[in-house]
């Protein structure tokens, strides 16, 4: 294992957090032969500068702040190659009640700048605009008859 390569590796891991896939394309652009990759993942671990676990509670929290919706954080951490028990338990770890009024505000700050020739053209913009942001469909659907009024 190249030294300098690994302090590399320990300074874009310690930049922020990262995941198992980061740090494989990370080894890719720096051209280290595949056979090495699980030699420099396996290093970066013991040392706890790569902790998927860690990088997925951060993640979760990020985008939840960025108001991000579940499903949309869920694909961000499949795309990631990050186990489904893992994503399960910290999205089922976000507050239930904050996230409803996530979604409820977002409802309403975009309900007034929609612009249709009827309620119903309307309503479908905000339900595509909701799930575009993630939100499921059932709580989405919900938050479109509140704000717009069955």
């Amino acid at each position: 294992m190249d030294k300098e390569i690994y302090e590399k590796l320990c300074s874009f891991c310690a930049y922020q957090e990262r995941c198992v896939h980061d740090v494989q394309l990370k080894l890719f652009k720096l051209k280290i032969d595949k056979v090495d990759f699980e030699k420099y993942l396996v290093q970066l671990q013991e040392d706890n500068f790569l902790n998927e676990d860690r990088f997925a509670k951060a993640f979760v929290s990020a985008h939840a702040k960025k108001k991000w919706g579940k499903a949309k954080i869920k694909s961000a951490l499949y795309t990631k190659r990050i186990g489904a028990a893992v994503i399960k338990k910290y999205l089922d770890d976000l507050d239930e009640g904050d996230y409803l009024a996530q979604i409820k505000t977002a409802a309403e700050k975009k309900w007034g700048s929609i612009k249709g020739k009827t309620v119903r053209d309307r309503k479908t913009k905000l339900l595509r605009f909701l799930l575009s942001k993630g939100y499921e469909m059932g709580l989405a659907s919900e938050a479109v008859k509140e704000v717009a009024g069955k």
